[in-house]
């Protein structure tokens, strides 16, 4: 087998290497409107290569790996000590394949963090990736609620461009009267 990252030979799917190198997370916070803030754990240019697989089968390998030494590591570095939701942004599963952000909303889950699926989910089918941001500010999500569930929740998503998606996604469960703490994302695109 083949290395995710650096495609030499190994065992796991990150050579011991690489694991090194992505356990030494690029920790960031960005703040979008309303003081609303960001978590990430890499900067986009340190796995974008990565972060491609989302679209094949084998994306589904490296977002559990990558998820491993980031979103698992979560009760780590954010001191929660009360009941909080983990709310996959948009987690349908598409092409018989698999959903990203459920991948990495799974690995969230502790004592204190419950991962919830199927509750979000956009109305629109329409691709932000590659489209600049008034593309993304034309065309909402425009999200609907699966599920009730109860406050504070954590949204989840892969990577942070524009921050439309998260907003929107925020809003919406505002209006719904869901408190939204932060949003945690593996990537931050904006650098």
């Amino acid at each position: 087998m083949r290395c995710y990252n650096c495609h030499s030979f190994t065992l796991l799917g990150f050579c011991e290497d690489c694991i090194k190198e992505l356990s030494d997370l690029s920790l960031g916070v960005r703040k979008l409107d309303d003081d609303f803030k960001v978590y990430s754990f890499y900067k986009h240019s340190e796995i974008k290569h990565l972060l491609y697989s989302k679209h094949k089968f084998y994306g589904y390998f490296v977002l559990n790996a990558l998820a491993k030494l980031s979103f698992a590591k979560f009760v780590d570095l954010f001191s929660i000590n009360f009941k909080v939701n983990a709310v996959a942004l948009d987690d349908r599963v598409e092409n018989f394949l698999y959903s990203h952000s459920a991948i990495l909303t799974k690995h969230l889950k502790s004592k204190f963090v419950k991962p919830k699926f199927a509750v979000l989910q956009a109305q629109s089918n329409i691709k932000y990736s590659g489209k600049n941001i008034e593309f993304r500010l034309k065309n909402k999500r425009s999200y609907k609620l699966l599920k009730q569930i109860s406050s504070p929740v954590i949204l989840v998503d892969d990577v942070v461009t524009s921050g439309s998606s998260l907003l929107e996604a925020r809003n919406f469960l505002k209006e719904n009267g869901i408190e939204t703490l932060f949003a945690l994302v593996l990537a931050d695109a904006k650098e």
